[in-house]
């Protein structure tokens, strides 16, 4: 059983035809109530603030940064096919108890 709209017969959709759709209109500025219409309008502005840049500034440092570290994969990889790659269960660890007090302490803030 086929999936129906309601108020759309399956014709085609656009504006002049019986279906909801309405055509765009371009607003005009309104002028305040009392103000003089030959004056001049005001300009809207926007305040970029110091933290916002560095986070973009950041934000592109990341998106910079290549997702792979190919010199750490090589190094593995030859240690791997020597034998001598080794793993330490205990910075393994620790590493993963910093990143959840890390994470902790970031959603808290």
């Amino acid at each position: 059983m086929p999936n129906r709209i309601k108020g759309l017969d399956g014709g085609s959709i656009g504006p002049g035809n019986s279906n909801p759709i309405e055509t765009i209109r371009i607003s005009t500025p309104v002028n305040r109530a009392g103000a003089d219409s030959s004056s001049n309008p005001t300009v809207d502005s926007v305040h970029i603030t110091q933290s916002a840049r560095s986070l973009a500034a950041l934000s592109q440092a990341v998106q910079d940064t290549p997702d792979i570290d190919s010199g750490r994969v090589a190094a593995a990889q030859q240690a791997l096919a020597a034998g001598t790659y080794t793993i330490n269960p205990e910075r393994i660890a620790s590493r993963m108890l910093q990143l959840e007090q890390d994470l902790n302490a970031a959603t808290s803030q």
